[in-house]
């Protein structure tokens, strides 16, 4: 791997943080889909939510989580940049979710978060995205977002 100025590291490593709080404010879907790139793919498929190509399929989803909880906060740990090339990057962190629905359902959720990134003129934005699990996941996901 290149070695990297430490000012790309923190803009790189303040995308996953942008996404976590972006996420947990619940209230702004334009926000949170202005950082990833148009075409991105989001891929939640290894704890059973869906596959997401493009932002509409993103826009859908989010707008229906974040109609559906009332709660969220995540809190990232063990980030670790894996390649780093000046324009392109993939990054992974271990993550600790935890969520309250609306109909008082809750979610803690141990996974790994992997994004690969792309530097634009406007800075990085994340091209793919994967959720993986850590743990075994709670029954209560599903029960909040199965049917996404």
């Amino acid at each position: 791997m290149s070695r990297i100025p430490l000012e790309e590291r923190i803009a790189i490593q303040d995308l996953m943080t942008d996404y976590c709080y972006a996420v947990d404010k619940l209230t702004d879907v334009d926000d949170l889909l202005a950082l990833f790139t148009e075409d991105a793919v989001l891929d939640f498929s290894d704890i059973g939510l869906p596959l997401m190509r493009g932002r509409a399929e993103h826009r859908a989803f989010f707008e229906s989580v974040f109609a559906d909880m009332s709660h969220h906060t995540h809190y990232i740990s063990n980030f670790r940049l894996d390649s780093y090339d000046g324009s392109k990057a993939t990054m992974r962190a271990y993550v600790q979710g935890l969520g309250r629905a609306k109909d008082g359902n809750e979610v803690l959720v141990h996974v790994r978060y992997r994004m690969d990134c792309v530097k634009q003129q406007d800075g990085w934005k994340c091209e793919q995205y994967f959720i993986l699990g850590g743990m075994p996941m709670p029954g209560s996901l599903t029960d909040i977002h199965g049917d996404r």
